[in-house]
């Protein structure tokens, strides 16, 4: 007689519990060093408040003011943007064993340099001074960056002591130029000029009306185009399509030049037909409602750094580089430049997130001289939790912006300080950096991975 117990146990797993199991690999300590987190902040709550109650009132409260109230889900897509952009940066560092800390004064320079071409060149349209504008916070960001990368590859002076300098020199810098040459001697505050409208960033509410100037529906036309052609270059390749016996049944004008006729399509089909569309059918009617197109572009960010990390042969150098730079230098890699490349695309992204916060978030579409917002030590923790995956960074961002979004009401409905929030934060970071912890607490296995043998960054002068 056959035991079929025997026989279920030594059958090997279906597709389908494989990929439930690797997804529980994936999230298990993520989603536990939350839960787990979120856990002792109750406790804190309910020894500093005396009453179990106000635990429930004050989550209660801050799920209602990330989610439900009033354009509470839009603020917290607002407050998650810069987010995803800054550790999006930093998770280039950490696969290239760079600790960029410096990302909060990548931040400020990017903001600066966005509010200075956009106020410098008034009178351009927005098809050109938009994109000029990002172009000057990204490249500022990514200069700023570079400083740090190139003292490190050339001196082996270590990357973090140099990025938290140079936070330092970034706040007073921006500083000093906002309280003298660029300061808006018209305004009863110390800030810059006010961006030229064609150089701020659309908000969600006034896509119609911006994409009823020609000028601007060619902009987003060419937008829509570029990514279509993004997007065949690297999943739809003539090998790809050949391979399914589709190459030969294509016109002979559109063999090698798919991708070419595909964004120049969906480029004509975005100019005749989206100013249309937005018109008659737009969810986003609400004036006051902040949600902007930064919001967009941060998802196209994440899907380019994941492109560019693990099917490009740069983010292949990068990675090679960060495992082992000896080995990547056996094998032909130029270690100066890597490093310096490295830096420089995470000081960009960095930028990026600046610019977008002047240009689409700033109420005076300017920059204060009080402009403070530790979005990049926060970004530390979400990359962290997100284990440098660009859409667990997505997941984790949200997470963040949540909780900061939906504070200001847990406090105003529990009479909870909203800084409780900073100490859930700081126990998700010490769960997910000491993931021992959280296996020891569930009596978890441990299963160790290559990825997870790595170091984050390299030691001293390494």
């Amino acid at each position: 007689m056959v035991d079929t117990t025997a026989v279920a146990a030594t059958r090997p797993p279906t597709r389908f519990r494989r990929i439930l199991q690797r997804a529980w690999d994936v999230l298990a300590m993520p989603l536990l060093a939350i839960f787990t987190a979120f856990l002792i902040g109750g406790v804190v709550i309910w020894i500093t408040s005396g009453q179990l109650s106000t635990v429930f009132e004050a989550y209660g409260g801050l799920i209602r003011g990330a989610f439900f109230k009033q354009r509470g889900f839009t603020e917290t897509l607002v407050a998650m943007t810069p987010y995803v952009f800054l550790s999006l940066g930093l998770a280039v560092g950490f696969k290239s064993g760079l600790f960029n800390i410096g990302v909060e004064g990548q931040f400020y320079i990017g903001a600066i340099s966005a509010a200075f071409v956009g106020q410098l060149t008034s009178g351009l349209p927005a098809i050109i001074h938009l994109p000029l504008a990002v172009a000057a916070g990204a490249l500022g960001g990514a200069l700023w960056g570079a400083i740090p990368g190139y003292l490190k590859a050339k001196t082996g002076a270590h990357e973090v002591i140099n990025t938290i300098m140079l936070n330092y020199v970034a706040f007073r810098l921006v500083e000093l130029l906002i309280s003298g040459p660029l300061r808006d001697t018209y305004a009863s505050a110390v800030q810059t000029f006010r961006v030229s409208p064609a150089a701020e960033l659309w908000s969600l509410f006034a896509v119609p009306a911006r994409l009823a100037d020609p000028l601007n529906a060619l902009g987003a036309a060419l937008v829509c185009a570029f990514l279509a052609w993004s997007a065949m270059k690297w999943w739809v390749s003539d090998s790809w399509l050949s391979s399914r016996g589709l190459g030969r049944k294509l016109p002979a004008f559109m063999r090698g030049r798919l991708p070419l006729v595909v964004a120049i399509l969906v480029g004509l089909l975005a100019f005749i037909f989206l100013p249309m569309l937005t018109h008659l059918v737009w969810p986003f009617r609400d004036e006051y409602d902040r949600l902007h197109t930064g919001f967009l572009f941060c998802i196209v960010a994440a899907v380019v750094v994941w492109r560019l990390l693990g099917n490009t042969k740069i983010g292949f150098e990068l990675r090679a580089v960060g495992a082992n730079p000896n080995a990547a230098r056996y094998a032909g890699a130029n270690i100066t430049r890597d490093i310096v490349l490295a830096m420089a695309i995470s000081g960009g992204l960095a930028g990026i997130a600046g610019t977008i916060e002047v240009l689409g978030v700033s109420i005076c579409r300017c920059l204060p001289l009080f402009f403070s917002s530790g979005y990049g030590f926060d970004s530390i923790a979400i990359t962290l939790l997100a284990k440098n995956n660009p859409f667990g960074i997505l997941a984790s961002a949200f997470l963040w912006g949540a909780m900061r979004n939906g504070s200001d009401l847990m406090e105003l409905t529990s009479g909870v300080s909203k800084y409780i929030i900073s100490l859930i934060q700081a126990l998700v970071l010490l769960f997910v950096a000491a993931p021992g912890i959280v296996r020891w607490i569930y009596r978890i296995k441990s299963v160790r991975r290559a990825e997870e043998e790595a170091p984050l960054t390299r030691g001293w002068g390494g």
